[in-house]
């Protein structure tokens, strides 16, 4: 996998869903708004809330709220479960957030917005079942956005989300490890010994963080319209591999 950077991201204000044009979501467009690629898409809203009380009402829309100043990190539990992209608790003022992704795979963008100063600090984690461990938690990832002045510009996070993993699948009667399942650059719902995905959020004076889910083809070549890329536009390629002891 390659390595995450940290990226400064320059904003305008903009609230709510933006819907794209025709462009295929795997074509660099760089708009004016600052995303990188156009076409159809899911937004997600992050807002960052000064007061925790504050009431975020019923509708799940697609919104969800976390403090605008971290005393401990927000939970922001992601599944991939069936349906259609969902907010299923919008209230992360409370320490929790879930969000639920429609099924496929998936370019995924960041930007920031908001006034200047603030950022938001993401840890990507994984807990999986390991015949070894019984569960293994790993850090799968992470990302810095900042709010900085001028021109805003998006980020691919996609290593968030296709990740590399190492997981004991079969143990002997002594309980050592006879069989490894590798996974690299995998779409991390794929796997089979996902028990949970989940980021901790940090914010540090971040407004509004806007992700958005662009879904994408799997195709190493990189040849297909809509092929899964990394930030320097280059092909994912999704691999799994058994090792036996």
């Amino acid at each position: 996998m390659k390595k995450l950077t940290t990226a400064a991201v320059g904003v305008l204000i903009l609230w709510g869903m933006l819907i794209g044009s025709n462009v295929f979501a795997g074509v660099e467009n760089n708009d004016k708004n600052g995303w990188q690629v156009n076409g159809p898409h899911y937004n997600l809203n992050i807002i960052g809330v000064e007061n925790e009380n504050h009431e975020v009402g019923d509708s799940m829309g697609h919104t969800l709220f976390v403090p605008l100043y971290t005393k401990k990190p927000t939970k922001i539990v992601m599944t991939q479960d069936g349906g259609g992209f969902e907010v299923v608790d919008r209230n992360g003022l409370d320490g929790k957030a879930e969000f639920n992704i429609a099924p496929g795979h998936y370019n995924v963008y960041a930007i920031a917005r908001g006034k200047p100063g603030g950022n938001a600090h993401i840890d990507a984690y994984g807990n999986f079942t390991d015949a070894v461990e019984g569960t293994k938690l790993i850090l799968l990832g992470y990302v810095d956005i900042s709010r900085d002045g001028g021109k805003p510009q998006s980020l691919n996070i996609n290593e968030l989300f296709y990740v590399d993993v190492t997981l004991c699948t079969a143990v002997n009667a002594t309980g050592d490890c006879i069989e490894w399942a590798v996974y690299e650059d995998y779409w991390v719902f794929d796997i089979d010994e996902l028990l949970e995905y989940y980021w901790e959020y940090t914010n540090e004076g971040l407004k509004l963080l806007q992700v958005r889910f662009y879904e994408c083809t799997l195709d190493s070549t990189g040849t297909a319209d809509d092929y899964c890329r990394w930030a320097d536009g280059t092909a994912i390629d999704s691999r799994k591999t058994v090792v036996p002891a």
